[in-house]
C-alpha cells in the first residue's frame, strides 16, 4: 500500500521518492546507484520510502550505468536574449541529426529554478546537460554530478561540474573590436563591461585593456561602466558614462544588447551613431543586421559552438584529453563605426 497521496508504482520517479523522503532527487539517485557518500541514516530513509512506494531502485541505477537516455538538457539563465535562442536552434539540429532530443528550460539565473529542472532531468534519466553557468553553489552542482549528471557548459564554466566546456575566445574577440577603433583613429574608447561575476564579462574587459595597453593608449577608469547584458541596462550606463563627461569617440560594449540599448540612448539624447561615436557589440545577434545603423560586432560561432558541444555526448567516443574547447571569433565591419571627425563626442 503506497502513501497517501502518492502516485501509481509504475508512474513513479525518483522526484517522488525525493519528495516523501525529504531530500534531493540526486541524493536519491545516489543511494539508488549505490554511489557517493550519503549517511546510513539517510540511505536507509530512502530505501524504505522506495520500497513503501513500491519503486524499484535497481530500474534507475542500471538506466544511468547504461546511459540509454535519447535526451539532453538545455538550461539557459535568460531565453529573451536573443543570442541563446539561436545557440539553441544551432543545439538542437546537431543533437537531432544525431539521435536526440532537446529539453529546454529557462532559470532566470535561480538556484530554486535550477535545482527543479535538475531535479526533474534526474528523474528522467537525462544524463546531460548543457548550462549557460549555473547559480547553485559549488557543493551541489558536485552533488548532481555525482547523482550522474554530466554538465557541458557553453560560453561560461561550470564551478563543480565535470570540467566540460566550449567557449569562444572572448578575450580575443574584444581585442579585435578594439583594435578596430584604434585603427580607425580612436584614442579615448568607452567601455561598457558585463556583469563583473561572469567570466565572459571578465574576459571581454581583458581583451579591452590588453588592446589599449598594446596600443600605448591610456585607460581612463571613467571611460568604464558596467552594465546587466541587456537593452535597458546598455541604455543605463550610457546615460551613466555621458553623466561622468569624459570625452570618447568610440565604444566597446560587451554584449550587442548593451550595444543596442546605448544606441537607443544616444538617440535619445540626440546623437547620431557613427557621426558622434562608434559603437561596437560582441555576440553577432541577428537583430545587429537591423539596427539603424547596423552594428559592427564581434562574432560567436553558434553552430560549431553546437556540434562541439554534443560530441561530448557521444557514448561511443572515448573521453577526450582536452576539456576545454575554445573558439575562434571574427569582426563583423558594419555602419556603427567610422574614423573620428569634428562632429564625434568629444566632452571636457
Amino acid at each position: 500500500m503506497t502513501r497517501s497521496g502518492s502516485v501509481e508504482p509504475a508512474r513513479l520517479t525518483i522526484y517522488d521518492v525525493a519528495r516523501h523522503a525529504g531530500v534531493s532527487s540526486s541524493t536519491v539517485s545516489r543511494v539508488l546507484a549505490g554511489r557517493g557518500t550519503v549517511s546510513e541514516a539517510t540511505r536507509q530513509r530512502v530505501l524504505g520510502v522506495a520500497r513503501e512506494l513500491g519503486y524499484r531502485p535497481n530500474h534507475v541505477a542500471r538506466s544511468l550505468a547504461r546511459q540509454d537516455s535519447d535526451a539532453v538538457a538545455v538550461l539557459l539563465p535568460d531565453i529573451a536574449n536573443p543570442f541563446f535562442p539561436s545557440l539553441v536552434k544551432a543545439l538542437q539540429d546537431e543533437a537531432q541529426h544525431r539521435g536526440y532530443t532537446v529539453i529546454l528550460g529557462s532559470t532566470g539565473d535561480d538556484p530554486d529554478n535550477e535545482r527543479r529542472y535538475l531535479d526533474t532531468m534526474l528523474s528522467r534519466q537525462v544524463r546531460h546537460v548543457f548550462v549557460v553557468g549555473l547559480s547553485l553553489p559549488k557543493a551541489e552542482v558536485e552533488e548532481y554530478a555525482r547523482a550522474g549528471l554530466t554538465f557541458i557548459g557553453l560560453d561560461r564554466g561550470v564551478a563543480g561540474g565535470n570540467g566540460y566546456l566550449v567557449q569562444s575566445d572572448n578575450r580575443a574577440g574584444a581585442k579585435l573590436a578594439t583594435r578596430h577603433l584604434i585603427e580607425l583613429g580612436h584614442r579615448r574608447i568607452a567601455h561598457i563591461a558585463g556583469p563583473p561575476g561572469i567570466s565572459v564579462s571578465r574576459e571581454r574587459r581583458r581583451g579591452f585593456l590588453e588592446a589599449m595597453a598594446e596600443a600605448g593608449l591610456p585607460v581612463d577608469e571613467r571611460l568604464i561602466v558596467t552594465s546587466p547584458f541587456t537593452e535597458e541596462g546598455g541604455a543605463a550606463a550610457f546615460v551613466e558614462l555621458a553623466g561622468r563627461s569624459p570625452g570618447y569617440t568610440a565604444i566597446f560594449s560587451a554584449n550587442d544588447l548593451i550595444a543596442i540599448g546605448a544606441l537607443f540612448a544616444a538617440h535619445e539624447s540626440g546623437l547620431s551613431v557613427p557621426e558622434d561615436f562608434s559603437l561596437v557589440g560582441f555576440d553577432d545577434v541577428s537583430l545587429t543586421r537591423y539596427t539603424s545603423p547596423q552594428l559592427t560586432t564581434v562574432r560567436q560561432d553558434v553552430a560549431r559552438m553546437a556540434r562541439a558541444g554534443v560530441q561530448f555526448i557521444q557514448a561511443d567516443r572515448p573521453a577526450p584529453r582536452r576539456r576545454t574547447v575554445t573558439l575562434p571569433v571574427s569582426l563583423e565591419v558594419r555602419q556603427s563605426t567610422t574614423s573620428p571627425t569634428g562632429r564625434h563626442h568629444e566632452r571636457p
